[in-house]
């Protein structure tokens, strides 16, 4: 009876909520976990565990090593009211790489050690487009390195703690409108129509930020497992150089600064999460899992970007620029099952629902995705100490309208087309 309770729980989990990621956040970090909706953190199997609940290490005996990489194809179009010319994204194709390995030193500690991707975003548009007053093109990378240390208290509780170094870089390009109140050929924010001879404005940026990981893993019965994850909030301190280039040689000679380097920086807090998952096996071949993942992006309220002793209309008013977010907290409800089909070989699925976190009236182009579903699958390929896993992702997202912001270059709009195909391959071997 408590077996049928616990899948009755999951199937609540599967349609609750209203999913790649919430935000700018990524879950790809094994080809495991993207086949089963990234719903594996109370079904730890090797080590890639250490990305999404490193005590599981107490499941893995002896020493494990995965390594492996997730391809990321995003695909968006804006559509304006007519007034404008509809635009659609740059097909880029991202590649997220993630390495693990764990080593079980006695029957009580484990150590790990992982290297996997938690935030990153990709969105380009062409130089000329209607919206370029807000942005051209963004990139956020990153990479985490996340040692950890894991003790089995028994046969039922195990507890990790780990630090997170976490490198990023942020790269944003737009169009710069001088806002000279001139005419003829510069494009200006009340008439982006007209030919662009404005000027190019590059942010590029890196920081190194630190942070805290502390999970739990708990067997009560021989067919339920559960798991909780803890990641902490991250500080970003971006530094680096805002380079501004004329498009056209009609562009007017406005501040000196044009055509060369000044620098700037930017304060960003990385949101903590939490994540819960349990997992039953109601059957000796399968296991179902259900997850739920909340992170407070309530911390992102805007994006402020000083300058060295930069004064450029259209960019600042004073030495800094200030964009508005007032991101949300969310939460990311995900389902997976896994099949062992025969002794080399497993079948995998999943189901994501992924809430967004951006506040409507300041939704812009930067991140153009609204509320997202995710339809995963997978084989898994298991041989003497060999692992190869191999998965796809399909993401929908729900269409995003924009409110008339022509101040912030955001136009009457509404983003559609919106989705993303995500494979992914890991090879692990078991010492």
């Amino acid at each position: 009876m408590l077996k049928v309770a616990c899948l009755a729980c999951l199937a609540v989990l599967m349609v609750a909520g209203g999913a790649s990621a919430s935000g700018f956040a990524l879950y790809e970090w094994s080809a495991r976990g993207n086949a089963m909706g990234g719903a594996v953190i109370a079904s730890p199997k090797d080590a890639s565990t250490i990305a999404t609940n490193p005590a599981g290490m107490t499941d893995i005996e002896g020493a494990s090593l995965v390594a492996g990489v997730t391809a990321i194809n995003p695909m968006a179009k804006v559509n304006f009211d007519g007034t404008y010319n509809d635009a659609s994204g740059k097909s880029n194709v991202w590649l997220p790489p993630h390495a693990y390995f764990t080593t079980q030193l006695n029957d009580k500690w484990w150590i790990g050690l992982g290297s996997f991707s938690r935030f990153g975003l990709g969105t380009e548009y062409d130089e000329e487009w209607t919206g370029r007053y807000n942005v051209t093109e963004a990139a956020i990378e990153s990479l985490s390195i996340n040692p950890n240390l894991a003790y089995r208290l028994n046969d039922k509780w195990s507890f990790a703690v780990g630090g997170e170094i976490m490198w990023m870089q942020f790269l944003q390009r737009k169009t710069v409108d001088h806002g000279l109140g001139v005419g003829g050929p510069w494009g200006t924010k009340n008439n982006p129509n007209t030919t662009n001879t404005d000027t190019d404005a590059k942010l590029l940026g890196d920081s190194i930020g630190l942070g805290l990981t502390l999970s739990a893993y708990h067997k009560p019965l021989d067919w339920l497992r559960v798991g909780l994850t803890y990641r902490s909030q991250i500080k970003q301190t971006i530094e680096g150089d805002a380079h501004f280039r004329r498009r056209g040689t009609l562009a007017p000679p406005v501040a000196g600064a044009f055509g060369s380097n000044v620098e700037a920086e930017g304060d960003i807090i990385l949101p903590e999460s939490i994540t819960l998952g349990v997992a039953v096996t109601p059957l000796d071949k399968l296991t179902i899992e259900g997850d739920i993942i909340w992170t407070r992006w309530s911390n992102y309220q805007e994006l402020r970007i000083k300058y060295d002793d930069l004064l450029v209309p259209g960019v600042a008013s004073s030495n800094e620029s200030v964009s508005r977010k007032e991101w949300r907290d969310t939460f990311r409800y995900q389902i997976g099952a896994e099949y062992a089909l025969f002794d080399w070989l497993d079948l995998r699925a999943g189901f994501v629902y992924d809430q967004s976190p951006i506040a409507p009236d300041h939704a812009d182009y930067m991140v153009p995705a609204n509320d997202r579903k995710l339809y995963s699958g997978g084989l898994g390929f298991h041989w003497d100490q060999w692992t190869v896993d191999l998965s796809y992702i399909y993401l929908e997202s729900a269409n995003r309208e924009y409110n008339n912001r022509p101040d912030e270059g955001v136009y009457k709009s509404e983003a559609v087309d919106l989705e993303t195909h995500i494979v992914g391959v890991t090879v692990g071997y078991k010492f």
